[in-house]
C-alpha cells in the first residue's frame, strides 16, 4: 500500500497528508501489509459479542506481526542497508477506536440521549477489552517503539449511531451523510418525499461526530 501511494503521488504530482485504508476484519496478508505501511491504526467496533473478542485478538496478533517484520527487516538490511523505505516501516501504533452501529433513546423529561441497555452493556465490554486486552498487550509485548502513544486510550475517538436507512441511501445516491438531508429519500414508502426531522437531526449529529474524529486524527496522527 505504501508503494502504491508513492506511485500515485508521483504520477499526479500531489503530496497526501493522510491516507486512510479500510480493511476487512481479518489477519490476511493485505491487512498485515497495510499495518506495516501505516503509522497508526484505528479499530472500529460494533455493539455485538464479537467486537470485544476481536479486540483481544488484535492485542495478541499484532506483537507477532511486529516481531516478524523486525526479524525480516534485519535480515534484509544486512545486504540492503541503503534502503530507507523499508527502514521506515513496520511500526504501527494504536490510534484509538470507534464505537458504531448502536441505538439510543431519549427518556421523557430528559434532553440527552442514552444508549439502549444492551448496547451500553456491549460498549462497556468493548471498552474493557480495549484497555485490558489490546492496550495492555501492546505495551507489554511490543519492544523498540511506543505502540500506544499518550493520546490513545480506552475512550472512543468517535461514536456513530446506527444510521438505519440513511447509510444505505447515502451509498445508493453517492451522497455523504453531511449532505444527505438535502436530497430526497429513495425509499418508496416515504410518501412525503423528504426526511423526517429526527433523521435530519441524526445526520447532523453524526456529521459533527465525523468532524470530531477528523480533528482528532489531524491533531494527533503526525
Amino acid at each position: 500500500p505504501a508503494m502504491l501511494v508513492n506511485k500515485i503521488q508521483a504520477e499526479n504530482n500531489v503530496q497526501y497528508d493522510f491516507v486512510l485504508i479500510d480493511l476487512p476484519p481479518s489477519f490476511n496478508s493485505l491487512v498485515r501489509s497495510a499495518l506495516y505501511s501505516s503509522d497508526y491504526f484505528v479499530v472500529p467496533c460494533t455493539a455485538d459479542l464479537f467486537s470485544a473478542y476481536c479486540v483481544g485478538l488484535i492485542g495478541d496478533m499484532l506483537p507477532f506481526f511486529v516481531r516478524d517484520w523486525t526479524q525480516g527487516r534485519e535480515r534484509y538490511l544486512q545486504g540492503n542497508s541503503f534502503d530507507q523505505f523499508v527502514q521506515s516501516k513496520g511500526a504501527p501504533r494504536f490510534g484509538g477506536w470507534i464505537f458504531n452501529g448502536f441505538d439510543t433513546r431519549k427518556k421523557v423529561g430528559e434532553f440527552k440521549k442514552t444508549k439502549l441497555g444492551a448496547d451500553e452493556a456491549q460498549f462497556q465490554s468493548v471498552k474493557k477489552a480495549i484497555s485490558e486486552n489490546l492496550i495492555a498487550n501492546l505495551q507489554a509485548k511490543i519492544k523498540g517503539y511506543d505502540s500506544v502513544p499518550d493520546f490513545a486510550s480506552d475512550t472512543p475517538i468517535g461514536q456513530i449511531e446506527d444510521l438505519n436507512v440513511m447509510a444505505p441511501d447515502s451509498i445508493k445516491q453517492s451522497v455523504p451523510i453531511k449532505y444527505l438531508s438535502e436530497t430526497k429519500p429513495t425509499r418508496e414508502n416515504y410518501s412525503s418525499g423528504r426526511w423526517a426531522k429526527n433523521q435530519v437531526k441524526l445526520m447532523q449529529d453524526m456529521d459533527a461526530e465525523y468532524d470530531k474524529m477528523a480533528d482528532y486524527m489531524i491533531t494527533n496522527f503526525v
